[in-house]
């Protein structure tokens, strides 16, 4: 079986691991995506940039050792200062520049979701990722057109994943939820679910409005038809998921054999590399893991991170 640029069999103990492993570009130039809304590619994560009156709110700061770069791209559309840092979820390429920004002005507000807070003990607690304000389903934050209102509908790519709005730009930050517009990679050890972000998507898809762009995790900035395109996917792989395991199919058969074969699912079997991918596979392969990921979770077998599912029996 033969895969372009994956990953192939690869299960670590932590994303982090993973992340450190791919020597990833530094942040690119800074990308105008609304009248006050700002995104910023590389290093990581998108880092959303979203200008108040009083200030700036940056959505994820990307992997450690990044802080001075991102500054670097936002003082080149504003001189305010650095108010407050949101994270959608907790992992390195997100939070990992949080201290920056927090040792610069002690000020600086991080907010999180309750169940995206680190660990203390764990590798990425620092005083940059403490949150000084954390909710439970939905928290508003500033008013008029600053206004930022946080979601939390369930387990997704984590247990802790943001859903981030900013209503008067009628954009979200959907964070690793949904990135590279193709299937997530998920973190078991987070609290993250490949059953449960079927659920969690179509909850936010039916629980949002007035959203026209979405700001995914990593690459581009989507649209509304392409969230509820992806909410479509997240249900059909946990479905076929399930007919794999009444049937005893192994995750390679039952792609080819319910997956593959629906041309819905078309835009998630493409086998080239995405322009800029920073890591995670092909479309294809992502879909395969997924439903390598899914079928273990239906049968109750644990599955630490995977981000390339193995070579069926027999290959």
């Amino acid at each position: 079986m033969k895969r372009a640029a994956v990953l192939s069999s690869i299960i670590v103990a932590g994303i982090g691991t993973a992340l450190y492993a791919q020597g990833l570009p530094g942040p690119e130039p800074i990308e105008k995506v609304g009248e006050n809304l700002y995104k910023v590619f590389g290093g990581g994560g998108n880092t959303t940039v979203f200008l108040r009156e009083d200030g700036v709110v940056l959505v994820d700061t990307k992997l450690p050792n990044m802080g001075q770069d991102i500054l670097a791209e936002v003082r080149k559309v504003t001189d305010k200062p650095i108010r407050m840092v949101i994270n959608t979820h907790a992992h390195p390429d997100h939070l990992g520049s949080n201290q920056f920004f927090t040792d610069a002005d002690p000020t600086v507000e991080v907010v999180m979701h309750a169940k995206a807070a680190p660990a203390e003990g764990t590798p990425f607690y620092n005083p940059g990722t403490v949150p000084s304000l954390t909710y439970d389903s939905m928290i508003s934050l500033g008013k008029g057109k600053d206004e930022v209102r946080l979601h939390y509908f369930g387990p997704a790519h984590t247990g802790g994943d943001s859903f981030v709005v900013f209503p008067a730009e009628k954009a979200m930050v959907a964070g690793d939820v949904m990135a590279w517009d193709m299937g997530p990679l998920i973190d078991p050890g987070s609290g993250g679910s490949m059953v449960e972000l079927a659920k969690t998507v179509r909850k936010a898809s039916e629980g949002l409005s007035g959203v026209e762009k979405v700001i995914e995790g990593h690459g581009h900035v989507n649209n509304w038809a392409g969230f509820l395109r992806y909410a479509d996917y997240a249900e059909k792989i946990v479905e076929v998921a399930q007919k794999a395991v009444d049937e005893g199919l192994n995750y390679q058969q039952a792609y080819d054999k319910y997956f593959a074969t629906d041309p819905a699912m078309a835009p998630y079997t493409g086998e080239e590399l995405k322009k800029g991918l920073e890591y995670g596979g092909t479309p294809k392969a992502r879909s395969l893991n997924n439903i390598y990921v899914a079928i273990g979770e239906l049968k109750g077998e644990p599955r630490p991170l995977t981000m390339g599912a193995p070579p069926p029996p027999g290959e």
